[in-house]
């Protein structure tokens, strides 16, 4: 059968020409004229038969030579697959383990690693690799507290305190062992401390993401300027007031010793002169009262006269001792004055005892004070009251 249009020959049941494309309906093809088909067209299918016939003989004449072939070139294919197979099956269970392990090891470390960058910030680098820290040296136990390090801290704050109250001439020899230790150990003191605050929180907050939990290491560390200046402020008021008091003190005690120790003399000098004028061997206490205005003195001598208490009055005036009066009848005036039978001069000169005693217990309370203030090395003024023994007096 052949194409209707190009004339090219076909094989049985093509429709589609492969030379033109032609679609061969069967009903054309039948009304085709078969007797217009030449000897040469039948010789050229029998040649088109001919050569499939040669092409099938010569594929069966070669496929024993093929498979040996084939033969040859599996074998050496097949036995080598088989032994890279095995070495990778090997490699395959052996190696992922292990590089599971370090990675989840690796994991661990990592994150614990993350935790403590975020707690300690930017100088996490530098605190872990540095042997040294110039800040703690320079800033002392402030750095501490910068760091909120409070605890530590503060009482290193109260033994520097301590040491400035108690032991001043030590001070400056502990200040700077003080800082050459910190500036050598405060790096690793700080990890330490580091690591055992991010446990707690990792053990407090168990089951939180990393990524809150690296916040909250983030918020619980760090730094503090503003809580370390104020507590750090305080503690420099306490260590100035501490040193410079007592030198203030110091220095106002000696500006007046000398007046206080010749105004005691002078106090001394004047009651032992009235003593030996008395020839009075009963004295039980003097006192002194210095007028700083006119620098004269008030002089009270306690004595047994006539198996009673007896207050006598002295003054200074002009460089002399003057006598002024004494509370000897003072109980025999009081009667008087309760039964109305006192006179106008025996009511005054009982005005004027009651006014010695009032003095004497003066002058002692305020002495007494002064004593304490100086003992304190508190005191502010000049001493003015003196008080006296009887030791000190018959002396």
């Amino acid at each position: 059968m052949k194409c209707i249009k190009c004339g090219k020959r076909l094989k049985s049941g093509e429709k589609f020409c492969t030379y033109c494309g032609y679609y061969n309906d069967e009903s054309e093809a039948k009304n085709w004229d078969e007797t217009e088909e030449t000897e040469e067209d039948l010789l050229d299918e029998n040649w088109y038969d001919e050569e499939i016939d040669s092409k099938e003989d010569e594929e069966t004449e070669l496929e024993p030579v093929k498979q040996e072939k084939k033969k040859k070139e599996k074998k050496p294919k097949e036995e080598k697959p088989k032994k890279e197979k095995v070495k990778i099956e090997k490699t395959k269970k052996e190696k992922p383990v292990k590089e599971i392990k370090i990675k989840e090891d690796n994991e661990v470390y990592d994150q614990n690693e993350r935790y403590i960058e975020a707690y300690i910030g930017e100088d996490y680098r530098l605190i872990k690799k540095r042997p040294f820290n110039i800040w703690a040296f320079l800033l002392n136990w402030m750095y501490l507290l910068y760091r909120k390090l409070y605890i530590t801290g503060i009482i290193g704050l109260l033994i520097t305190v301590i040491v400035a109250l108690f032991l001043t001439k030590y001070f400056i020899i502990y200040f700077v062992i003080t800082m050459i230790v910190l500036g050598f150990v405060f790096n690793q003191y700080y990890i330490y401390i580091v690591k055992r605050k991010v446990n707690n929180i990792l053990k407090e907050y168990e089951g939180t993401d990393s990524f809150s939990l690296e916040k909250m290491c983030g918020e619980f560390g760090g730094v503090n300027i503003p809580i370390a200046l104020i507590i750090y402020i305080v503690f420099l008021v306490v260590i100035v007031i501490s040193i410079v008091k007592p030198t203030v003190n110091t220095s106002h005690n000696a500006k007046f010793w000398k007046e206080n120790s010749e105004n005691e003399a002078n106090c001394l000098s004047l009651i032992k002169l009235i003593y030996q004028k008395s020839n009075s061997k009963s004295v039980n206490e003097a006192l002194c009262k210095i007028n700083k205005n006119n620098k004269n003195y008030d002089l009270y001598i306690k004595l047994n006269k006539n198996n009673k208490i007896v207050y006598e009055y002295y003054t200074t005036e002009n460089d002399y001792i003057v006598y002024k009066n004494n509370t000897e009848f003072f109980d025999s005036l009081k009667k008087k004055k309760a039964e109305n039978r006192i006179t106008l001069e025996e009511e005054k000169n009982l005005n004027d005892m009651r006014m010695i005693l009032n003095n004497y217990e003066s002058i002692r309370k305020e002495s007494e004070e002064e004593d304490k203030l100086i003992k304190t090395k508190r005191n502010k003024e000049e001493k003015l009251n003196y008080i006296f023994s009887h030791e000190e007096v018959i002396r």
